[in-house]
């Protein structure tokens, strides 16, 4: 950061909160609602079954005997829910703690020293969204793929840059809005707690359902958006075309003739395409970032 200019403050909380699309919150709890609902009635139907067919009583020998050697079918499907509900959790965070051993052994950690303009940019963008502390980002190389996330262990949340478009935009363009508007949005995911082990589990089982789960999807990538746009202070298409016609040709679009023509991407499979889309189709997702306000679109 130019240590000459006045440094910009944190957003506020109400801030914050009217950077997240509309729907976002409400989708979220009637997920949280579904998934405890399923929780709920899966532990009741497998005490039920096991009160039914007898294992809870003794009748045909000690409870692990007929655990182990005696369960009646019925009993035995609830029981394979049973262990799902326990199971799946737990797998969860051992594939987390997997992917954060991954990047780590095969990663570069952008630090004070590694690229160290855009670490400044990272620190500040976690003071200004009032964030407990600076995540840490990792920048490394998939074989051509053009993406970045964030995700999480147990009480820890990151970056992962891939090296692609990062490399381009920093060396070949000299782009550091784009990279700086990918950078601020997957940080609005740890910043709304989408990135979270507490916020993933709650929703767990409900993440299973179809079109509600991907239209929540949508409505975080647009909440993201919109954080990243008031953060950087651009519009933010350019990394978006990046990922339409590649890192080398994103310069090169025509952006007023690509948002004229985006009108034209309508119909019924393009309705059914987004509709079960974890993202926005990009000319719903442009035509949100034009907008001064409001949320994107997550179904028409």
């Amino acid at each position: 950061m130019d240590n000459n200019k006045m440094p910009i403050p944190p957003f506020s909380e109400q801030e914050i909160r009217s950077f997240r699309h509309k729907a976002e919150k409400p989708m979220y709890v009637a997920m949280v609602i579904f998934n405890v609902l399923f929780v709920v009635i899966a532990l009741i139907a497998v005490v039920m079954a096991f009160a039914d067919e007898g294992p809870l009583t003794g009748e045909t020998g000690s409870m692990i005997n007929q655990i182990l050697f005696d369960i009646p079918s019925e009993a035995s499907a609830h029981i394979e829910i049973l262990m799902i509900l326990i199971l799946l959790p737990v797998m969860l965070l051992a594939v987390a703690y997997l992917y954060y051993a991954q990047y780590r052994a095969n990663s570069i950690r952008i630090t004070e020293k590694n690229f160290p303009e855009i670490y400044e940019v990272i620190e500040d963008y976690a003071r200004r969204m009032n964030m407990k502390n600076v995540p840490k980002v990792y920048l490394t190389q998939e074989n051509g793929v053009l993406n970045a996330f964030s995700t999480f262990i147990l009480r820890r949340q990151y970056v992962v840059l891939l090296a692609d478009l990062f490399e381009v935009a920093y060396l070949e363009h000299h782009d550091l809005d784009s990279i700086k508007f990918i950078l601020a949005h997957e940080m609005a995911h740890i910043r709304y707690r989408h990135a979270t082990f507490s916020y993933n589990i709650s929703i767990l089982f409900a993440n299973y359902l179809p079109v509600v789960s991907s239209a929540l999807s949508r409505a975080r990538e647009y909440s993201c958006d919109r954080m990243a746009q008031h953060l950087v202070g651009k519009s933010g298409i350019e990394p978006m075309l990046a990922l339409v016609v590649g890192k080398h040709l994103y310069k090169k679009v025509d952006v007023k003739d690509y948002v004229e023509h985006c009108h034209e991407v309508r119909g019924f499979f393009v309705f059914v395409y987004n509709l079960l889309s974890t993202h926005p189709i990009m000319p719903k997702r442009i035509q949100a970032l034009l907008r001064d306000h409001g949320s994107g679109r997550l179904f028409f």
